[in-house]
């Protein structure tokens, strides 16, 4: 494989990549799959770095010093620029949990651990304090996975040249059939690690390494060229396509664009074709040149428009976030990178020095912004008080992890053996402070069995949790072992379910029904199952479901003046609508409800409007989960229903819920605290 100084189609190769990405991320739903532009990143990454260094390493030029004074002129300035102009931009424009959550990815970012920082935060999935896909840093996660590969790697290939040098490819190869290997077995038990962490994603970074060591024979044949690069070229569009967010990925998906892009990089090593020419084109290899700064200023500039506009979709903006973004692109390149990258004049002991002063200082004044609560001062009480509830204590959390009937996940105060279980998914758990506080459960018990995204559902499987089938079985056997439960009250996310793309797959049938088909059998047969073994059934309905954090929003309305949430029973209601007939079949089949109770929250919290808050507080801790506050609020609804009576001193709206004082009983000085945080 030849080696020239400079390879045009490679700078053409990385304009496909970041716009794939740039697209991605202005619009989902026009490039589904543009995120493996990432992955063709760190192909070329791996590619040209392994090139250099290996050419030192056999000229004997190499040092650690030179390589990390490379890397500091290529990567810091513009990285620099960016933090410092994004932390300025959120301290104007974010809540205190969203310019927290920014606060902690500069930090991550300048210790190159941001895809720790963001592995730790998602892995917290429902229960996460703020929406990652907010944070104007989420995108550094990929240069934090590619400054810990450049901390190995050299030291590897180092060793490599002195001890092993005839076999570097054999080695090589090994690991990246481990971190590969590694990627596939875990990443549908482990998917927020296998994408974030460096382990995962290694092997693409030595695909690119492997070609810069001669490790794939050179492409002499013309059209054996044409062919490969063409296949690559397609592989690389077609992910961008057919991929989307439901495409398990990494892992083992990530080979169409990982050696799309590395058939590309090896045909144009070759020699010329078709496709090196079309990457060669000045526009496309312009875009190359600006590609890192491009994809520095991207995102943060999406999320911070979204965030000024209270989270309004941006399609109408798309073509003029495009352009700012490559503006910015291009201004960051000229006047930023250019500089500093080729500054003849710049020593290496200032290089590093300036590096580290304004490392410490972005680092310092993150820290001080993290110690002061995001700076939460900024905004009136009331501002923070709404915005704190999307980080809420949650009861009963740790009881997804217990055994189903766990004495640690036994509701009420009674001493007798429990007669009523609970069971469904995080909505299931988001009612429990209600049921905790019944009056049904002072004497009698309940049993909590929850498990996050696993409706109460026999007879499914899950693409989105694996071991739901087991859970749900878990339960079946809870329930025939125990016969002094006689009451079962399922809930659940229902609207995500009955849905054609929804998840869940029918374990019976042929071919097995899916999506909503799937959801509607499940639930009639576990609905029947429960009254064959003479079950009373108490069914809580769908909450009513936003498209923004509600609490959020209404820190937002509170902050800026501007209305954010609206919603109506019929709005709530179409979008349930095949949940609703399996439902009413299922009354009518259960006799008119001796059996089987249904409760409809919608119609609790939807008189005109839907009602979101009460006395300044949120009744939901997101889009979709009530908070403490909101179990509590409708703690007399749902005490109505499980005795089939009404509530004395109730007012039949909504609005009328006090959530201080429920009913005929009072909150436990537990509860009251946690209302009050």
């Amino acid at each position: 494989m030849t080696v020239s100084n400079y390879r045009p189609d490679i700078d053409g190769l990385r304009a496909v990549a970041v716009l794939a990405v740039v697209m991605h991320h202005l619009s989902a739903t026009l490039i589904p799959g543009g995120y493996v532009g990432v992955d063709v990143f760190f192909v070329i990454s791996g590619y040209l770095i392994t090139r250099i260094i290996s050419r030192e390493m056999e000229e004997g030029s190499f040092t650690f010093a030179g390589f990390y004074e490379r890397r500091a002129r290529r990567i810091f300035p513009a990285l620099f620029t960016v933090l410092a102009v994004t932390l300025v931009a959120g301290y104007l424009l974010l809540l205190p949990s969203d310019y927290s959550a920014t606060l902690r990815g500069a930090l991550g970012t300048l210790f190159f651990a941001s895809n720790i920082v963001f592995w730790r935060e998602m892995m917290e999935g429902y229960f996460a304090a703020t929406d990652a896909a907010l944070n104007p840093l989420l995108h550094t996660w990929s240069l934090a996975v590619e400054e810990q590969f450049y901390v190995f790697f050299p030291v590897l290939l180092l060793l490599c040249f002195h001890y092993f040098r005839r076999h570097i490819v054999l080695i090589l190869t090994g690991c990246a059939v481990v971190s590969l290997v590694g990627a596939a077995l875990l990443v549908q038990s482990k998917s927020v690690a296998v994408f974030f962490l460096s382990p995962f994603r290694t092997w693409e970074l030595l695909v690119g390494a492997l070609l810069a060591l001669n490790a794939v024979p050179a492409l002499s044949w013309r059209p054996a060229r044409e062919a490969v690069a063409s296949a690559g070229l397609l592989s690389v569009l077609a992910a961008c396509v057919l991929y989307d967010d439901k495409t398990i990925f990494p892992s083992l998906a990530a080979l169409a664009p990982v050696l799309g892009a590395a058939a590309m990089i090896h045909a144009g090593a070759s020699g010329s074709s078709t496709v090196g020419r079309l990457l060669q084109w000045r526009p496309v290899v312009y875009i190359g040149l600006i590609s890192y700064s491009l994809y520095l200023w991207h995102w943060p500039l999406i999320v911070l428009t979204r965030y000024a506009m209270g989270m309004e979709p941006i399609t109408a903006y798309i073509p003029v976030l495009f352009a700012a973004s490559l503006a910015l692109g291009s201004l960051s390149y000229h006047f930023i990178e250019r500089p500093f990258r080729r500054g003849a004049g710049m020593k290496r002991k200032f290089a590093f020095t300036a590096s580290a002063v304004l490392a410490s200082v972005l680092a310092v004044s993150s820290a001080v912004g993290l110690v002061r609560g995001g700076h939460a001062e900024r905004f009136a009480p009331e501002v923070s008080y709404l915005d704190a509830a999307r980080s809420p204590q949650v009861p009963f959390i740790n009881c997804e992890a217990q055994p189903v009937g766990s004495s640690s996940c036994t509701l009420g105060q009674g001493t007798d053996k429990p007669t009523m279980l609970l069971w469904g998914d995080s909505h299931m758990l988001a009612w429990a402070p209600a049921f905790n506080e019944s009056p049904v459960t002072r004497q009698a018990r309940a049993v909590l069995a929850f498990t996050r995204s696993c409706p109460p559902m026999l007879g499914i499987d899950n693409a989105i949790k694996a071991n739901c089938r087991t859970q749900n079985l878990a339960v079946k056997d809870y329930l025939l072992a125990n016969p002094n439960v006689q009451t079962v009250v399922l809930s659940a996310f229902w609207s995500k379910y009955f849905r054609e793309d929804g998840p869940l797959t029918a374990t019976a049938g042929n071919p097995p029904a899916k999506g909503t088909e799937a959801a509607k059998k499940a639930l009639a047969s576990t609905l029947q199952w429960l009254r064959d073994n003479n079950k009373q059934v108490v069914l809580i309905g769908p909450l009513p479901v936003f498209d923004k954090n509600v609490p959020m929003a209404l820190a937002l309305e509170k902050a800026f003046g501007r209305r954010h949430l609206h919603s109506t029973a019929e709005e709530q209601m179409k979008k349930n609508v095949s949940y609703f007939e399996v439902v009413g079949v299922a009354q009518r089949g259960a006799g008119g409800g001796k059996s089987l109770r249904f409760l409809d929250p919608i119609q609790w919290l939807c008189a005109d409007d839907c009602v979101v808050m009460k006395d300044g507080t949120s009744l939901y801790r997101d889009s979709h989960h009530l908070s403490v506050a909101g179990a509590i609020a409708l703690a007399p609804r749902l005490y109505q229903g499980l005795i089939n009576a009404p509530v004395e001193g109730h007012e039949t709206q909504p609005a009328a819920v006090n959530l201080n004082q429920v009913g005929t009983f009072s909150v436990s000085a537990d509860f009251k605290l946690l209302l009050n945080k």
